[in-house]
């Protein structure tokens, strides 16, 4: 049984730095690129303008990193949230998307303060009470219900907005066979490399991240196909054997953010508090935005060669934090 000394634990704060970093440098910059397309995703399939995870990320990065009570982890925009907010924008909007948003920007706002309170009186340890077994069914189902909602996306088709999880699950085998051929393959093509990367026995090969390289065989694929334009064409016109159809491909499936950043920032609207929905939406937002960062916490804590332990309490409290600023 070994043991590790005191002074082999890393410094934390601006010492840590001032001997790190060298690393930290490289680090956050390989951090960067793979969250940056990360939290545009998120965002987007949140409901949110594709700005707002942006937003969140430098503050996660830059206020969550300095006050939380975790040594490892990274704060930015949750994807076991997706479900949840992407519910209240839809519940609370009616239909109209930018209203859901600033109604869920006040449930998020008021989420936040209840999180605040549960980390000063100490729930974090709460956490510890809840079944490994629920937990996972709980991340499992996002899981599922995530990728119900994105294979239209991979797919280049748009479903029925405000499809039941069923309803979208049935339009699958529509878009399959409506699908965008060329936004397909560029969908396709960062499954494969997820998922063959992880099989990769080369050291070398395996430094580089699976989802860096994801993102430029992204960029290439979407200059390739000239996705800046907007175009019709017919994929593959000579194979007799395909049942051609026109696809048509532009600006609109490429990530769009104004030119005026400040433009991006709405305030919140308060006025349907007094709503059950606005209060469903609190609770959910609460309960497992909290769950999932303090499970996050204590996932990251085993892979600590350090054994360092996160203060679960300061953890959500900070977590509230960065919820309310962003």
């Amino acid at each position: 049984m070994s043991t590790t000394l005191l002074a082999d634990v890393p410094k934390t704060g601006i010492a840590g730095f001032k001997e790190n970093w060298r690393k930290d440098l490289l680090s956050g910059f390989l951090v960067f690129l793979i969250a940056l397309p990360l939290c545009l995703g998120i965002s987007m399939a949140s409901g949110f303008p594709p700005s707002a995870g942006i937003i969140t990320a430098i503050i996660g990065g830059v206020l969550v990193s300095r006050i939380n009570g975790s040594f490892m982890t990274i704060n930015g925009p949750a994807a076991g949230l997706i479900v949840v907010v992407l519910g209240a924008v839809q519940e609370l909007g009616e239909g109209d998307a930018m209203a859901g948003y600033r109604y869920a920007l006040a449930a998020i706002v008021v989420a936040s303060f209840i999180q605040i309170l549960l980390g000063l009186f100490k729930a974090g340890r709460l956490s510890s009470f809840f079944p490994a077994s629920v937990v996972h069914g709980m991340l499992a189902a996002i899981g599922i219900i995530i990728m119900a909602k994105q294979i239209h996306v991979v797919l280049g088709v748009a479903p029925e907005k405000g499809s039941s999880l069923l309803s979208t699950i049935a339009q699958i085998p529509h878009s399959l066979i409506n699908l965008n051929p060329e936004i397909a393959i560029i969908g396709f093509t960062g499954l494969a490399i997820l998922i063959l990367w992880s099989v990769i026995k080369n050291p070398i090969v395996k430094m580089i991240p699976a989802p860096l390289v994801v993102v430029l065989s992204g960029i290439a694929l979407a200059r390739y196909f000239d996705l800046d334009h907007e175009h019709m064409y017919l994929f593959l016109p000579d194979a007799h054997f395909l049942s051609h159809h026109e696809a048509t491909v532009g600006p609109t499936f490429l990530v769009a953010i104004s030119e005026n950043f400040m433009s991006s920032f709405y305030f919140p609207d308060f006025s349907k508090i007094a709503s059950l929905e606005f209060w469903e939406a609190v609770v959910a937002i609460s309960l497992v935005g909290s769950l999932e960062s303090l499970l996050s916490a204590i996932a990251v804590d085993k892979l600590d060669p350090y054994k360092r332990h996160s203060n679960l309490d300061r953890d959500l409290t900070a977590v509230g934090i960065g919820n309310l600023v962003a």
